[in-house]
C-alpha cells in the first residue's frame, strides 16, 4: 500500500519541484564526462551553453581526477553532491554510466563514436536504459534506424544530429602548421598519427613501439595518441602494461612525440597520414580525405565486439598493413600517391558523419528545445501573474 502511494506521488511531487525551479529565470545544466575523451564530445555543446547569460553549465564524472584538470575546480562537482541538486538538462555522451539525478527534469544522451566496437551497432541486448532520455542525439542515421528498429529508443526520442567534434576540423578552422610547432616537430618531415584502440588484443600490444620506430626511420614525425583507456588505473584495459612510460622512452627532440590530451582532433589537422586499427578516430580523419593505414590485429573484433561491416567499411578507404616492416613502407607510398581511395574516403566520411560542419548547429537546437521549455513557461507564468496582479488593481 505504502510503495503504491509512493509510486502514485512521486511524479506529482517531481512535477512541482521543476515548476518551483522554472520559476528561477537562469538554467543549469550538468555535463557528465566519464573520461577526457567525452569533453571533446561535449565540449562544443557545452562551451556555447556556457556563453549564454542565462545558462550555468557544471560538470560531473565518476573519475573527478581525471576531469576536473579540464574544466576547473569551480565549475565540477562530485557525484554525490549533484544527486540531490535540481538541474533542467543534464548531457552525457555514455548511457552506461550516467549519474543518479533525483530532481533532473530533462536528459539528452549523445554517441562518442562510430566504429561500432562494444556491440553498440547492434543494441538488442545492451544493458542500457535509453527510456530515461528525452532525446538520443545520433551520429549517422544508420545507427539511428537500427535502434529505432529494434524498439531500443522511440522516433521522438531519436535526433539525428551528426558529430560535433568535427565541425572545426572540417570547417579548416584548426591551424595545422601550428600545432606542429607546438609540438616542436620538424617542419621539413612528413608527420604520422599513430593512434591505435585499447584492448590487449589492439596494435598497440601487438605492435605498437615497432609502428613508431619504422614511421621514424622513414623519416616522419611521429605523434602517438593513446586511447584514453590505454592509460586507465584499471589493468583490465590494458593488462598492467604502462604504455605512458613505454610510449615516452621512444620520444625523440623533433621527430617522436607522445602526446596525452582529451581531444585528439588537432592532432587529425596535423597530420599527413594516420596508422589506427579500429577507433572511431580513424573514421574521423577520412573528414580529410587523407591516407589512412589500417594495421591487422585479428583478434581485435572478436575483444572489442565490433560489428564486422564497420570492420570492412574502415579498411575499404585505407591501406590494410600486417607488421611494423610493412608500416614505414606503406605510408611513404600513400603519400607518394594521395588520390589512392580518395572516392572511397569520402564515401565512408560521408555515410558517417551527417552533414559535417553544422552538427554543433543541429545539437545546440536540439538542447535548447528543452531549455526554452522551461523559459517559456516561466514566462507565462509571469505574464499570468502580471495580469491577475492588474486585474486585482482594477
Amino acid at each position: 500500500m505504502a510503495a503504491r502511494l509512493f509510486r502514485r506521488v512521486t511524479p506529482v511531487i517531481h512535477k512541482l519541484d521543476h515548476a518551483i525551479g522554472r520559476l528561477h529565470g537562469r538554467r543549469r545544466v550538468l555535463v557528465e564526462l566519464r573520461t577526457p575523451v567525452y569533453h571533446a564530445v561535449l565540449a562544443p555543446v557545452a562551451d556555447a551553453l556556457a556563453n549564454d547569460p542565462g545558462v550555468d553549465v557544471w560538470f560531473t564524472s565518476e573519475y573527478p581526477d581525471r576531469i576536473r584538470p579540464l574544466v576547473g575546480a569551480e565549475r565540477f562537482r562530485t557525484r554525490a553532491n549533484v544527486e540531490w541538486r535540481r538541474f533542467h538538462l543534464y548531457l552525457n555522451a555514455d548511457p552506461w554510466a550516467a549519474a543518479n539525478l533525483r530532481r533532473c527534469a530533462h536528459r539528452v544522451t549523445f554517441f562518442h563514436g562510430v566504429a561500432g566496437k562494444y556491440d553498440l551497432d547492434r543494441p538488442d541486448g545492451l544493458p542500457m536504459d535509453f527510456a530515461r532520455y528525452d532525446a538520443v542525439a545520433f551520429i549517422n542515421g544508420d545507427r539511428l534506424q537500427r535502434y529505432v528498429d529494434a524498439k531500443i529508443v522511440t522516433p521522438a526520442q531519436a535526433a539525428l544530429v551528426g558529430y560535433p567534434k568535427l565541425d572545426r576540423l572540417v570547417r579548416g578552422e584548426i591551424d595545422a602548421k601550428a600545432i606542429r610547432r607546438r609540438l616542436a616537430l620538424d617542419a621539413g618531415r612528413p608527420t604520422a598519427l599513430y593512434a591505435p584502440t585499447y584492448s590487449e588484443a589492439s596494435s598497440l600490444h601487438l605492435a605498437g613501439e615497432g609502428i613508431v620506430r619504422a614511421l621514424a626511420a622513414h623519416g616522419f614525425n611521429v605523434v602517438v595518441k593513446l586511447h584514453d583507456r590505454s592509460l586507465d588505473a584499471d589493468p583490465k584495459y590494458h593488462g598492467g602494461v604502462n604504455w605512458r612510460a613505454r610510449m615516452k622512452a621512444l620520444e625523440r627532440p623533433g621527430r617522436v612525440r607522445y602526446v596525452e590530451q582529451a581531444d585528439a582532433t588537432p592532432l587529425l589537422a596535423a597530420a599527413d597520414v594516420m596508422v589506427t586499427d579500429h577507433s572511431s578516430v580513424g573514421f574521423e580523419f577520412l573528414v580529410l580525405d587523407r591516407p589512412l593505414l589500417v594495421f591487422d590485429a585479428p583478434d581485435l573484433p572478436r575483444a572489442a565486439r565490433i560489428n564486422p561491416e564497420k570492420v570492412t567499411l574502415l579498411r575499404s578507404a585505407a591501406t590494410l598493413v600486417r607488421s611494423p616492416e610493412e608500416v614505414g613502407d606503406a605510408a611513404a607510398a600513400a603519400l607518394a600517391y594521395p588520390d589512392r581511395l580518395s572516392a572511397e574516403r569520402r564515401r565512408v566520411a560521408r555515410d558517417l558523419f551527417y552533414e559535417p560542419g553544422t552538427a554543433t548547429d543541429r545539437a545546440l537546437a536540439l538542447v535548447r528545445r528543452f531549455l526554452d521549455a522551461g523559459r517559456d513557461a516561466t514566462a507565462a507564468a509571469t505574464a499570468r501573474d502580471r495580469g491577475r496582479i492588474a486585474g486585482d488593481t482594477a
